[in-house]
């Protein structure tokens, strides 16, 4: 399994959440600076994550699930594929003039 860095997993989503910095050390019960100290650790307590994890509604958790990771390499697998598929069906139907 991939490291986690779990500041780093925990500041993505609180960058892409409405949730400032001073609400969400308020709703975790934590100082700004606190905050911004959870945001660089690599590793966490379970109880603050799980606290995280309800005001974030994300569920970090899962970032240490193996098979949460083979699932998501999988998706990115298949999505790639689909990219290569759909590249040479258009290439296809440019040769042949083929309809969709």
């Amino acid at each position: 399994m991939g490291e986690v860095h779990i500041g780093q997993e925990i500041k993505r989503v609180l960058d892409q959440s409405d949730i400032s910095v001073t609400e969400f050390a308020k709703k975790i019960n934590k100082s700004r600076g606190n905050v911004y100290s959870i945001l660089t650790r690599s590793s966490i307590d379970t109880d603050l994550l799980s606290v995280i994890s309800e005001v974030l509604n994300y569920d970090f958790f899962l970032l240490f699930s193996f098979t949460h990771q083979a699932v998501n390499q999988r998706m990115y697998d298949l999505e790639k594929d689909n990219a290569m598929v759909r590249t040479l069906n258009e290439l296809l139907i440019e040769k042949y003039g083929l309809a969709k």
